[in-house]
């Protein structure tokens, strides 16, 4: 091999390898497009425990005639592999957080909304808010209504006092 040729090899080579380290130097990879069938996290400390997993699951079809088809799917786990959130056609989660909940019927009609609404609040300070949030619940359109507890006054009304055993 010439001088002129490895002048123009030998840095093609370290160009290469640098490109194929990389990665793994910098523990880090960066790209517009991933296609995979399922991705998954794994726990630093134990790799055998997956914490998340994002890929497609069968959908839960209750008519024998139809074909299952797949959905996406998103679990999440504890640090014991127990599922605390599970997300494809159904949802099972510990807790949920909305503004606003919908069940529908399969024309995607509302049948039940629980939400928030606000109401103008009326007041003579101008450091209140000017809206308050109550909680309401719609069953077929229709809103349900339901009055606020009447506060109990103690002195009134004072509770039992249980027997003593004197």
């Amino acid at each position: 091999m010439s001088e002129r040729e490895r002048w123009i090899v030998y840095p093609l080579l370290m160009f290469a390898l640098g490109a194929a380290v990389r990665d793994k130097l910098m523990q880090r990879v960066e790209s517009e497009v991933i296609r995979c069938a399922s991705l998954q996290i794994v726990d630093q400390q134990n790799p055998d425990i997956t914490l998340a997993e994002l890929g497609f699951t069968e959908a839960n079809v209750h008519d024998p005639t139809q074909l299952s088809e797949r959905v996406g799917s998103l679990q999440l786990r504890d640090g014991k592999g127990n599922t605390v959130c599970n997300i494809n056609n159904d949802i099972l989660a510990g807790r949920l957080v909305a503004r606003q909940l919908l069940v529908i019927d399969p024309q995607f009609r509302p049948l039940v909304i629980a939400a928030t609404e606000a109401q103008p609040t009326f007041s003579l300070r101008d450091t209140d808010p000017p809206v308050s949030y109550r909680g309401v619940l719609y069953l077929n359109n229709q809103p349900l209504q339901a009055r606020p507890a009447q506060a109990v006054n103690r002195a009134e009304n004072p509770p039992p006092t249980p027997p003593s055993d004197e």
